[in-house]
């Protein structure tokens, strides 16, 4: 008779939005030995985090259900979760579903649902557990990692996996001011805000991205009627999406460019040949994407600095564009003269009685105007953990779990995602995921870099676990 002894491997996910449940459906579909799986994880359902906590019907996946699937060797996974369970969740069902832009609460159901499924399904032995409660502190060891929540429950771990997502940043002291003001929505994605400016005759909106329409989104459905005065730094404006075919694979006959300026002489040159040519210059991030990665590896801090400065907002408002359906709301409000645009910076608000005063750079000159609310859409774009006020992120970085990346977007980590301490030491049963790995991957905030992270992190750990020699008897 043969006996298998096999040990537990137990792992703690400290995040339970999108990346940390994704982690945790792939630990769980792959595992061929039992573990002992832990989230911790403040909200009610798993899968949700900040993005897919939204109840609102309009706010969107910012692109077609063909490419968001779960399991990647399954590209119509989404699509037909959505055929079958979309109209019971109250979504009317397009002619083409694959191509369309499926609510995010509705998509976050789906990783709810999908995380539900494999823990049925799971290896007779393996145990799953959410602890609803924020991590307070983490104290590694070469073999073990102790975890501490804010309720005071303690945990002890063979691995512990950081899936803390985004952070919303602080007002600026520009806004300060008005913060706490019933006129201002300080987060685009708080309904009681929103619902307090439906009979505004004018809104102030600070920036121009997806946020932006989201918030265009959210009032246009709650029936405002009212004026928007969108402002950014630079003028750029979100456009919709076209489902355009990739350019061609123009980085490919050449040596990646080194530095910012290269890059950018490189791309404004096929986008010149793709106008030329009659084609749409929408295809052309499909082409960047897969190269996103290894140029950003391969960049010095210097070249990722002067990208964030300079190339950061023209590659967000290129690669992130809004869902058609979205959009179409947007150029409606245009149509009726609703919506203006313009590149200008927000110099200060203040309160003036139930108005907001709103000092505001122009090209034209310094103006001031007295609005009736103020919505910030710059979004939870805090990525630099130095500035992020959470008790657990600060504990890290005091006890030196963590150390800043050196380009200020989130911590260090190895490529592979293991965390590199204040000393330099890199943890091997201590990693990250999405967010925090910015600065190591940039477009690690998205759903389909996250989950090729979450799928090389199951694999990384699981092949550390090595069964127990059969014993016969």
């Amino acid at each position: 008779m043969h006996i298998d002894h096999y040990a537990k491997h137990s792992i703690v996910i400290i995040g339970g939005g999108f990346a940390g449940a994704l982690t945790a459906l792939k630990l769980l579909d792959r595992a061929e030995v039992p573990l002992s799986i832990t989230i911790i994880e403040p909200r009610g359902e798993l899968g949700r985090g900040v993005a897919y906590s939204t109840t609102e019907p309009v706010h969107l996946v910012n692109g077609p259900a063909e490419i968001f699937s779960l399991y990647p060797e399954e590209s119509h996974h989404l699509v037909r979760w959505l055929e079958e369970n979309g109209p019971a969740n109250g979504w009317q069902l397009p002619a083409d579903a694959a191509m369309s832009s499926p609510p995010r609460y509705l998509y976050g159901t789906y990783v709810r649902d999908e995380l539900n499924r494999a823990i049925r399904q799971a290896h007779a032995r393996s145990t799953f557990r959410h602890i609803r409660s924020a991590a307070a502190k983490l104290v590694s060891a070469p073999h073990k990692i102790s975890v501490t929540t804010a309720d005071g429950t303690s945990i002890e771990a063979d691995e512990v996996v950081l899936a803390l997502g985004v952070f919303q940043a602080e007002p600026l002291p520009r806004e300060a001011p008005v913060a706490s003001h019933f006129r201002f929505a300080a987060n685009p994605w708080d309904p009681a805000a929103l619902d307090r400016l439906v009979d505004c005759r004018e809104l102030l909106l600070i920036g121009s991205s997806l946020s932006m329409v989201d918030a265009v989104a959210s009032m246009e459905a709650r029936g405002y009627r009212g004026k928007y005065r969108v402002i950014s730094r630079r003028g750029q404006f979100v456009e919709g999406r076209r489902n355009a075919e990739a350019a061609r694979d123009f980085l490919a006959d050449r040596p990646l460019p080194t530095t910012a300026r290269s890059l950018l002489s490189a791309v404004k040159a096929e986008r010149r040949a793709i106008a030329a040519a009659g084609g749409d210059w929408q295809g052309l991030p499909l082409a960047i994407r897969p190269y996103v990665l290894p140029l950003w590896q391969q960049a010095n801090d210097q070249e990722r600095l002067r990208f964030g400065r300079h190339l950061r907002a023209f590659w967000d408002v290129t690669a992130h564009r809004s869902a058609p359906e979205s959009n179409g709301t947007v150029q409606a409000v245009i149509a009726k003269g609703r919506l203006s645009h313009e590149a200008a910076r927000l110099l200060g608000l203040t309160p003036c009685g139930d108005r907001i005063e709103a000092a505001i750079r122009t090209r034209r000159g310094d103006e001031r105007q007295i609005l009736d609310g103020v919505i910030n859409c710059r979004g939870h774009q805090l990525h630099d953990w130095r500035r992020i006020r959470d008790p657990f992120v600060e504990s890290l970085l005091d006890g030196g779990e963590v150390r800043p990346h050196s380009t200020g977007f989130g911590i260090d980590a190895t490529p592979e995602g293991d965390i590199i301490s204040e000393e330099g030491r890199i943890h091997r049963n201590l990693s990250a995921i999405g967010h925090p790995l910015r600065g190591v991957a940039w477009e690690s905030s998205s759903i389909t870099e996250q989950r090729t992270q979450a799928i090389a992190l199951a694999e990384r750990i699981l092949g550390k676990i090595t069964p127990a020699v059969s014993v016969a008897s």
